[in-house]
């Protein structure tokens, strides 16, 4: 039977990536359901990862929501890219770092100092690496805790890391650090018109370019896996959502993400 899988994400191309990722890994084809954001991307939470981040924080009980949707949903798996824990303040509110007469007390979303751009966060955050390992434990972190006391045994948070557009870059270049490169979108995909003979216009992504580069992604998903260190943690979490305890252990598979 298939798995009922959904999926949170900053927008339709990662949701495109995301689920083809998962097919592959699975080794079937699911049924997906954009929980978040909203095929109209006007929804309650907006788009993007302050959409993802204000999904978290607003949805009453995940677990509750996963069994009151027919058919009932199997996983759910939250994306936010990496480049928010490099260059968003709000992510870095409640670090030690930070001084704010407004921290703690207010969701950094709705911070009104955020608002008149009088955020008193520096970055890069001095509390934080600004490596692989940080970003992800940062941003599973600031998920996690808008999330609250929530099971997460079918639950899964994801941080590709610059974006998933390096998990792209990985499956059709021979670039090494790839994660690690800044806007792979606009920096190596869109700094010409054509990207390996795929046209693309600008700096917006479009689905119709992106069923071609998830296409790639899931056909060289080994050499992903081996050049994004993120893309093997998304792997191994996928598993481990999606199989009974037995397997999990079986296969050695951790509940957490580790680098």
């Amino acid at each position: 039977m298939k798995k009922v899988i959904g999926i949170v994400s900053e927008g339709p191309t990662d949701y495109m990536v995301i689920k083809a990722a998962i097919d592959r890994i699975t080794g079937e084809e699911n049924r997906y359901l954009s929980l978040q954001p909203e095929p109209d991307m006007m929804g309650r939470y907006g788009n993007g990862w302050k959409g993802v981040w204000r999904w978290c924080k607003e949805t009453p009980s995940i677990n509750m929501l996963m069994q009151e949707v027919h058919p009932s949903i199997d996983a759910i798996v939250i994306q936010m890219d990496g480049d928010v824990i490099r260059k968003e303040k709000e992510a870095h509110c409640l670090c030690e770092s930070t001084v704010c007469e407004y921290k703690g007390t207010v969701f950094p979303l709705y911070c009104e100092k955020v608002k008149e751009k009088q955020c008193p966060v520096d970055l890069p955050c001095k509390n934080h690496e600004i490596g692989i390992d940080g970003r992800i434990n940062h941003g599973v972190s600031i998920l996690s805790s808008a999330i609250g006391d929530e099971d997460m045994t079918h639950i899964s948070i994801i941080i590709p890391c610059d974006s998933t557009d390096a998990w792209v870059v990985a499956a059709y270049d021979e670039i090494d650090d790839v994660e690690m490169i800044a806007d792979p979108w606009k920096n190596i995909i869109a700094r010409k018109k054509f990207y390996h003979d795929i046209r693309v216009r600008g700096d917006k992504k479009n689905t119709i370019t992106y069923a071609s580069f998830s296409k790639t992604v899931v056909d060289r998903w080994g050499k992903v896996t081996e050049k994004c260190s993120t893309a093997k943690m998304f792997e191994n979490e996928i598993k481990r959502i999606l199989m009974s305890n037995t397997e999990i252990n079986d296969c050695g598979l951790q509940k957490k993400w580790e680098v």
